[in-house]
This record gives C-alpha cells, structure tokens and sequence, in this order.
C-alpha cells in the first residue's frame, strides 16, 4: 500500500467535500463570533427578536403620550351640488305641488380627543359650514271683496346662504369603577419590561441553536475523517487476515469477520461523510446563508473568559436576572387584572358635562330684500348615567374567580423562579469555570497527541513501525480533539445561557 495515499490532515480548517460529485467547494473561514453576529443581526429570526422589542416600546410609546398630545382627526368634503324635486305641502298651503330644492355647500371640521389618566375622555370638535339653498314657497294674498276674503298664492324661490362654525366640548368621566387609561398605561408598561426580558431569552437561545450547529459541523467533519480513518485500519485488517489465511494463521472464520468489520467501517464513513454535509446545510439555514456559499467554521479559542469577580457578580445578582423579573411582571399584570376584573362588577357610572356654541350668518332674500342675522346660540348639559347589574348567571363571579385563579398562578411561578435562579446560575457559574479549566488540559492532550501523531509519522516513514500502528496513533488524535470539541461546546453553550439569565 502507497505510504503517501491520504495523509492525515493535522491543521483545524481542513474543509471535507462540500458538494455531491466530488468537487471541493472554496470556503471561506467563519468563525464562532461572526456566526452569532449573522445569526442576531443579518437573519429574519434575529430582526423578529428585535422587532418584537420595538412593537412593545412603540405601544408603550402610544399609549403614553395620549395623555399628553391627543387624538387629532380632520373631515371635510369638496363643494357639493345637488337638487331634489319633491311633491308635498309648501308652508301656508292646502294643496301638494311639486317643488325643486337647490343645495350648493361644503362642510369641514376637526376634531380632539383627549384621554385622561383618570379614565375619562375630554373631546373638542369645530365645524366649519358654508350653504347656499334656493328653495320654493308661497306667499298667501289676502284679497277682501265686501264680505267675501280671498286668498290667492304666489310660488317664488328664496336664495339662503349659511355660513356658520360650532364648537362642541364634552368631558366623559367613569366614576365608581377603576380607570381604564390607566390600566391599559399600566399594562403596557409591564409588556415593554418582559419585550425586554423575553429578547434577552430569545437572543440567547438562538445563540445556543448556532454554538450547536456550528460544533456539530465541526464534530460532523471530525468524525468523517475519524471514520475515514478506522476505514483505513479496517481495510488493512482484512488485507492482513487475507495474507494469512492463505498462510493458513488464520482460520476462515478469523478471516470473515475482519472482511465484516472493514465492510462496517465503510458504511460508516458514508453515513458520517452525509452527516457532515447535512450538518454544514443546516447551519448555513440558520444564518440564511445559500447553500451555494462556501462557509469554513474554525475551532474558536477562549480568548475572552470572565475574570473570577465578574462570575462572581452574577451570583450576586442572582435576584435580577431574567426569570425572576419575567415572573414578576407576569405576576403584576396577573394581579392587577384581578382587581380590575373584581371592580369592575357592581354599581357603576358615567358622568357627561358637554358645552357648544354656533356662530355665524344667515342670509336670505324672504322679504324682497336681503337681510342679514348674526347667529350667537350657546348649549349646555351635564348628565350622570348609573347602572347596577341584577342577574347575569353567575358569569361576573366566575370571571372574578378566574382572574384571581391566574393571579395566584403567576404569584407561584414567581415563588418558584426565586427559589431555582439561585441555583441555576451557581451551577452556570461552576459549569464556565470547570469547562474553561478542563478544555486547557484537553488542548493539551490534544498537543501530546498531535506530537505522538508527528512522531509515529516520521517513524513510519522510516519503516520502524507499520502502517497498522501508524493510523491508530492517527485514530486516538482524533479522539482527542473530539473530546476537546465537546467540552469546548458545552462551554460555549453555558456562556450563552448565562449571558441569557440578565438583560443589561
């Protein structure tokens, strides 16, 4: 067998074939750090995260600042024209004749809604009205002959023309039940604290997908080799067993599992040759990468390890991290609604003030003679509206029930919370610091290996030992660095769910 037929490869950015057909795919080398900055800021999945924040914040926004700048909303038409031709009674008349009645206006206005922390609405709205009307009547003459009196009519059109603006206010303001303004201010807020919490959760969970896809190409890779290899060992097994069964050293049986064992090997380099591609796919997927585009992931170093007073401090403040003041909102927002829901049955009222003035003109040519009449009308009211359910079923109580039963829910997932957060992050903390210690002796194991590799190379090369030796010096480094690479991920990945426990 050719000493030099597929030479080990001992650098970490060897790239496997990439594509079905044989061909090898130009990549370029991505590291850990780049495939989490792809994955948060250059994927839909990372704008969704981030989008999510920015509806929480803009509702929060809205509802916000409606007690200070309101609703404003304008109306208006175009100059109108229309005609109606009706068959009825004219004033001062006995008869019905048929009438035509001209319009010619426009009308506009605009209108401000207010809301009030207290619940209530305060609404101005001004309407501006231009009208020009021709329409028929009759003038009644009186005629006296003697002792008889006549009356005869005369039809005429009347030109009317209205130019006149109102202004009504009103204050709407619930009283014996709670404000809705402010329950609604009150929810929104908590929504925008757990958009918050709940981003820094999402964001490292997808963090966490990406450490797991990238070392799974990583190991995928390695494990193709490391079955490329055992292939290798298998093969020159069986042609070993071959050269001595026909020595006779060998029994046939001998013989026939070493052919088995070479024929397991191969289907498992096929099997680990088609995981390394599918593994390769579904990270590039998950960085909304094409398939088409060459991507090398390189074995990351642990350049940036938290001191010992950092992983401190996050034991520290084990009380804000997120779980705990994700249930805490939960348990506000739940608690809250039980008491909303609990007031809001019984006796309850509306009080409604409202003010409007008209002014304008009027004029109309009735007389023979324009005139003209100022308009100066004021109106006011103020009305108070109660009402008290009787009957409903049972359906208030229930409801009642329910909104203190999620209440009491969400108080116990808090309880709960407090008591593993403190846990969960010593053993966070205790995970970092034990895998950053352990992943230096396996990168050291991972050098004395690679020296044995270089080592039983250079003596095989020299004819001292045999190739059978050779690739098990081969298989063990790549043990190694399996080994390495699993504790490496779990490092990684426990950095993540850390960095996901606090929302800075």
């Amino acid at each position: 067998m050719n000493r030099r037929y597929r030479t080990v490869a001992l650098t970490w950015w060897v790239a496997l074939v990439l594509s079905t057909g044989g061909q090898a795919v130009a990549a370029g080398d991505l590291s850990l750090a780049d495939a989490i900055e792809i994955a948060l800021h250059r994927t839909g999945r990372g704008e969704i995260i981030d989008g999510n924040l920015e509806v929480a914040e803009q509702n929060y926004f809205a509802e916000k600042i409606n007690f200070y700048v309101p609703e404003i909303s304008i109306n208006g038409s175009l100059p109108a024209y229309s005609e109606q031709e009706t068959f009825d009674f004219l004033p001062g008349t006995d008869e019905k004749v048929l009438a035509t009645n001209t319009n010619f206006d426009f009308d506009a206005d605009i209108t401000l809604r207010q809301s009030l922390i207290t619940g209530g609405d305060f609404t101005l709205s001004a309407n501006l009205v231009n009208n020009d009307s021709k329409y028929p009547v009759q003038d009644r003459i009186t005629q006296v002959n003697g002792a008889d009196t006549t009356y005869l009519f005369s039809s005429r059109s009347i030109d009317e023309k209205r130019n006149l603006g109102t202004f009504n206010f009103s204050l709407t303001q619930p009283i014996l039940k709670p404000s809705d303004a402010k329950h609604e201010l009150n929810n929104k807020r908590d929504d925008l604290e757990i958009a918050r919490l709940a981003k820094a959760e999402e964001t490292a969970a997808l963090k966490k997908e990406v450490i797991e896809a990238y070392f799974g190409v990583l190991q995928t890779r390695l494990k193709a080799e490391l079955s490329a290899d055992n292939f290798r060992l298998a093969r020159l097994k069986a042609e070993i067993d071959s050269v001595k069964l026909m020595d006779g050293v060998i029994s046939e049986e001998d013989w026939l599992e070493s052919s088995s064992q070479r024929l397991d090997a191969e289907l498992m380099k096929f099997d680990n040759d088609n995981a390394a591609l599918e593994q390769w796919r579904s990270l590039v997927t998950l960085l909304d990468l094409p398939t088409s585009e060459g991507v090398n992931p390189v074995i990351p170093e642990i350049t940036d390890h938290p001191t010992d007073s950092r992983m401190h401090s996050f034991v520290d403040r084990w009380e804000d991290c997120v779980t705990i003041r994700r249930a805490w909102h939960e348990y506000r927002k739940a608690e809250r609604q039980a008491e909303y829901t609990a007031s809001s049955y019984g006796l309850s009222g509306v009080i409604t003030a409202s003010y409007g003035l008209e002014r304008g003109t009027v004029e109309d040519d009735r007389s023979l003679v324009t005139q003209s009449r100022d308009l100066n009308t004021d109106s006011w009211g103020i009305k108070l509206d109660l009402s008290y359910p009787l009957w409903d079923g049972g359906a208030a109580s229930a409801s009642v029930k329910a909104a203190r039963l999620s209440a009491e829910k969400s108080r116990l997932e808090h309880e709960k919370a407090e008591k593993a957060a403190h846990a969960e992050i010593e053993n966070l903390v205790n995970r970092i610091s034990v895998g950053y210690r352990k992943s230096g002796l396996l990168a050291k194991q991972v050098e004395l290996s690679r020296s044995k590799l270089e080592i039983a190379k250079y003596r095989w090369d020299d004819g001292q030992i045999s190739e059978l030796t050779y690739l098990e010096n081969t298989v063990s480094y790549l043990e190694a660095r399996d080994k390495y690479l699993e504790e490496l991920k779990d490092y990684y990945l426990a950095r993540a769910d850390l960095d996901g426990k606090f929302a800075d």
